[in-house]
């Protein structure tokens, strides 16, 4: 959904309602919620995250609560912010929207995870591969580590090959120190 976050979610969906490629049954379901916003708050305060959210980075709690009640009206968290986020993330995750929070320092906040509402669009001269990508994504933890280890493996092997094929005069010792640096990355001298 192309919205502003200057307009009010109920216009901004009312207006992507009336736009772009969407099927006549979405642009009345749009048209549909933009009229429900109008009279409830709460439903208009989760439309205003789900847009805020949607842009691909995390957001602090401080920094939704602010965002939304620009949009919408300065009470509309009510006394408790906090209850009310909360009651907000875990009716959308109900409703099957996946929305993650990341503690990293640099990227703390909440955040819509993958797959997104809506995939970027494609050139023709661009191959992806989703079936491989949901695939992965449905991967646990464990999983993922371990393709991840196994694709470093190989590629150092790959590397190791390359440059002794290169560099015949080299040691074993000097290919696999570059390779490593070239798989990994310049690594701290001791």
């Amino acid at each position: 959904m192309a919205t502003s976050f200057s307009l009010h979610p109920a216009e901004a969906w009312a207006q992507d309602a009336k736009q772009g490629p969407i099927s006549s049954e979405n642009a009345l379901r749009l048209a549909a919620m933009a009229g429900h916003m109008q009279i409830d708050k709460i439903a208009a305060r989760r439309a205003a995250l789900i847009d805020l959210l949607a842009d691909g980075r995390p957001h602090p709690r401080e920094e939704i609560w602010e965002t939304i009640a620009t949009q919408l009206a300065e009470d509309c968290w009510g006394k408790i912010p906090q209850e009310a986020l909360a009651r907000d993330l875990a009716a959308l995750r109900k409703g099957g929207i996946r929305i993650g929070y990341s503690r990293r320092p640099e990227i703390r906040g909440y955040y819509l995870q993958y797959p997104r509402l809506k995939r970027p669009s494609t050139t023709p001269f661009e191959t992806t591969n989703w079936q491989l990508i949901n695939a992965i994504a449905d991967l646990t933890t464990d999983e993922k580590n371990e393709r991840a280890f196994a694709a470093a493996e190989f590629a150092l092997r790959q590397k190791k090959l390359i440059l002794a094929e290169e560099h015949p005069d080299w040691s074993v010792d000097e290919v696999e120190k570059e390779a490593r640096r070239l798989v990994f990355g310049a690594l701290m001298e001791e």
